[in-house]
């Protein structure tokens, strides 16, 4: 309050102001000129990097709506928002506010990235930080691309920080999916190099040099899988098998301790968005903002919003005796699945009579009493790379670079045994073990974020999708479009075909 008061008197003053006061440069004023001059200010403009995949725009809310209710796992329900229906339905278009959050978060995130690269290498403060700071900085510039090229396409590649007297950077022209792919690749190299392998402390959830690798391997994955190089296929198993053979991730025995706030930043996170539903002074989550909206978005109808619930499809997936079925979703007492008798996971009653269906989402929910949890600022990190799915991608790309090895088996039995779950039949085709890792996907990594993309990358949308009466047209659906405000703003800016 004391803050909005004074901004409201300086505004009052300069109303009142001649022309002449005016010219008076204020030295009081925080710029990107005159910012940037101690370790304190550099590290604070890398927070504020961070803190931008916190905001709703991404990871505090826009991106598990998208993902999510795009994806085969999900439903729509009464109380979803017509745009995001729109979107789901295929009767979106450009102006559909959605794309357009999603759009203006990543370059949000993209310009305060490129404010910290260009400007931290002069600030005066201890070179080891420095350049780790810098390894930030690059993380976060490629995490925002990687969001933006496999949700949009070709986009801009803006790599420095724009001169907006130069027309040709104020208005800049899409960059094809290659070119995009190698500066994604080369800004997570340089970050694997400067990045430490651990912090402590209030440290602890800033980029590591893990998360760096597994997102470098992820990304040479998805470009693999666009361009079917067994030489990318190749080089992703090779990544992801220094991480696993690192020993400095494992699978945590509690599969539920990978979606609540308690044990977070665990040995099996490799990366994850911190929230905090309390200021909490002097620590790094101090500049992530006040909590996530996805509670409040996914929650059971009654005492949240119930924006999405898991679909029918989703549930069945499950093998009989998979525990991971009820630490992912809320199930009414006495449904059935294949005989077996699954149960309300706490004493959470009347809510269960309002569902538009038999379940609600539980992950990132957290536990407490028999009230449902809910909270338009839930401190709930959303985990964005778990070691669970570096085996699974793994396994991926090793079969595709050299069908189902015994490495790669090793992989998806160790996701499976901590499921409760036997080992995968020998001797699976490269087809039939394929098949069984998109199947792991979905009941290890569900609700998530990552079956829409799955699908994309594998070209198996249309399929799902339509089969389970979703309309989808593959020459436009598979990419978002460039939102119309922006084509406004950039005329230089194409369209996505079919938009």
């Amino acid at each position: 309050m004391k803050k909005i008061s004074t901004l409201l008197l300086v505004a009052g003053l300069v109303a009142g102001c001649s022309d002449k006061a005016l010219d008076v440069q204020n030295v009081n004023v925080l710029t990107t000129d005159n910012y940037y001059k101690t370790e304190e200010d550099a590290l604070k403009a890398v927070n504020a990097t961070y803190a931008t995949l916190a905001s709703p725009d991404l990871y505090s809310q826009i991106m598990h709506l998208t993902q999510e209710l795009m994806s085969d796992e999900t439903e729509a329900t009464v109380s979803t928002s017509p745009s995001l229906v729109l979107m789901r339905e295929a009767e979106a278009d450009a102006t559909t506010e959605v794309y357009n959050f999603l759009w203006t978060g990543c370059y949000q995130g993209i310009y305060r990235a490129n404010l910290a690269i260009t400007r931290i290498p002069g600030v005066p403060m201890n070179e080891a930080k420095k350049s780790r700071l810098l390894g930030e900085a690059y993380f976060l510039r490629a995490m925002y691309y990687f969001t933006l090229v496999t949700n949009f396409g070709d986009v801009p590649l803006i790599l420095k920080v724009v001169d907006v007297s130069k027309p040709e950077e104020k208005q800049p022209t899409r960059i094809a999916v290659p070119q995009v792919y190698a500066a994604i690749l080369k800004d997570f190299e340089e970050a694997e190099k400067r990045l430490p392998v651990l912090y402590e402390g209030d440290e602890i959830g800033r980029a590591t040099r893990g998360a760096a690798k597994g997102f470098r391997a992820k990304a040479l994955l998805y470009r693999a899988n666009l361009t079917n190089s067994q030489t990318d296929y190749a080089a992703a198993a090779k990544l992801f098998k220094e991480i696993i053979d690192s020993n400095a991730y494992d699978l945590v025995p509690n599969y539920r301790d990978n979606h609540t706030n308690v044990n977070e930043n665990n040995k099996e996170s490799l990366f994850e968005v911190q929230f905090s539903a309390t200021v909490n002074p002097g620590a790094f989550c101090d500049e992530c903002g006040t909590g996530g909206l996805r509670p409040l978005e996914m929650g059971v109808r009654g005492r949240a919003y119930n924006n999405v619930i898991p679909s029918e499809w989703y549930v069945k997936q499950f093998e009989v005796g998979d525990t991971r079925l009820l630490a992912s979703v809320f199930g009414p007492q006495g449904s059935k699945f294949d005989g077996l008798d699954y149960y309300k996971v706490l004493e959470y009653t009347s809510w269960f009579d309002v569902l538009p269906a038999d379940f609600a989402v539980r992950k990132y929910q957290k536990d407490g009493g028999n009230e449902f949890d809910w909270t338009t600022g839930s401190d709930v990190n959303i985990r964005l790379l778990r070691f669970a799915d570096v085996l699974l991608m793994f396994a991926e790309a090793t079969n595709s670079a050299s069908g189902p090895t015994a490495e790669a088996y090793a992989a998806v039995n160790r996701v499976r045994k901590r499921a409760g779950l036997k080992e995968l039949d020998p001797g699976l085709s490269k087809t039939a073990f394929m098949e069984w890792i998109a199947h792991e996907r979905v009941v290890e990594l569900g609700l998530e974020g990552h079956r829409w993309r799955d699908l994309v990358r594998w070209k198996k949308a249309y399929l799902e999708l339509t089969s389970k009466g979703r309309p989808f047209d593959e020459k436009k659906h598979y990419l978002f479009p460039i939102p119309a405000k922006e084509r406004q703003l950039n005329p230089n800016l194409t369209q996505n075909p079919g938009w």
